[in-house]
């Protein structure tokens, strides 16, 4: 059994809220893991419109994405991509309170396409960095992947709930993945598991205010973590795009690797190893736009030549 985190922190002081958030969310959980596909629609049926309708969660937020994604399309097609976004919100969510019941048998609602991609590049023992982003099922790849026997570790940000933070990773513990917590020890983490040839699944697109680096998503600068960039220039390690999309009652798991044209400008590389993998996620993106994360405010970091606000 792998350790519930490779990181070992401090134990943070716990406030009622935590406690709280902790129950709720475990109860959900227990729930979940025992509920039909009927319940798990009905759920998600109802999670949709508290989200959309009641609470109007990120609505403004959505509305904004959509349109700087999506300037060709209408305002009517617009708000109903944003309806369709909340319903997979909703059936993800949902998913991830259902997932401990898919232990020992995720090959049950998970296909695979191009796996031999990611066999290829293990043969090359330098590691493989795993990328994707807030898009379908993120959550069924590192686990499904796990239960087929690789060697998995996930690279995740640490939430501010300590106790829902475990709970979370020992799920994904569960299933044989390995989680490294962002902080000061995970590039030392990092660097060990793809010396020991594992994969290291992490998601590329959250925005990143402390990075100077900007990337064209969607025909507007985003930020961009430097992180994947870095490891592929030290080690060499092969850079394979997973993305998990929902179609139909199936998880549809594809990968591709993707190769760069490097000049030996450190700068440069970086820029383009973050562009490429930040292009080719997009092209996924915009064939199931309605499954991406577009609650999130991506383009929050501004860079020196496009300094205006977004939200």
């Amino acid at each position: 059994m792998p350790e519930t985190s490779t990181s070992k922190l401090r134990p943070e002081p716990l406030k009622f809220r935590h406690r709280l958030e902790f129950a709720l969310f475990n109860s959900l959980k227990r729930w979940g893991q025992g509920a039909s596909a009927k319940k798990l629609r009905r759920g998600a049926f109802l999670l949709d419109l508290l989200l959309y309708h009641v609470l109007r969660i990120c609505r403004k937020i959505v509305a904004t994405n959509l349109e700087l994604a999506f300037p060709e399309l209408s305002a009517k097609e617009r708000r109903k991509l944003a309806r369709k976004n909340y319903r997979w919100f909703a059936r993800f969510c949902m998913d991830v309170l259902h997932m401990d019941a898919w232990q020992g048998r995720t090959s049950e609602v998970t296909n695979f396409n191009n796996l031999e991609i990611l066999d290829e590049a293990l043969t090359e023992k330098k590691g493989v960095l795993l990328v994707s982003g807030h898009f379908g099922n993120w959550e069924m790849i590192p686990s499904s992947l796990a239960e087929l026997g690789y060697p998995v570790s996930m690279y995740v940000g640490r939430q501010t709930n300590p106790l829902t933070n475990e709970l979370q990773n020992t799920a994904r513990a569960n299933f044989g993945v390995q989680t490294i917590d962002k902080g000061k020890r995970a590039t030392l983490q990092m660097a060990k598991a793809l010396a020991a040839n594992k994969i290291i699944a992490m998601l590329i697109d959250q925005n990143d205010n402390k990075s100077d680096l900007f990337v064209n998503f969607f025909a507007k600068l985003a930020s961009s973590s430097k992180g994947t960039a870095a490891f592929h220039l030290l080690r060499k390690s092969p850079v394979v795009l997973v993305t998990c999309p929902y179609v139909g009652d199936k998880f549809e798991i594809t990968f591709q690797r993707i190769s760069f044209e490097l000049s030996g400008e450190h700068e440069q590389d970086s820029l383009e190893i973050s562009q490429k993998i930040t292009a080719e996620l997009e092209k996924v993106i915009r064939q199931f736009p309605e499954q991406y994360f577009w609650m999130h405010r991506r383009w929050r970091a501004r860079p020196p030549e496009d300094s205006e606000k977004i939200y």
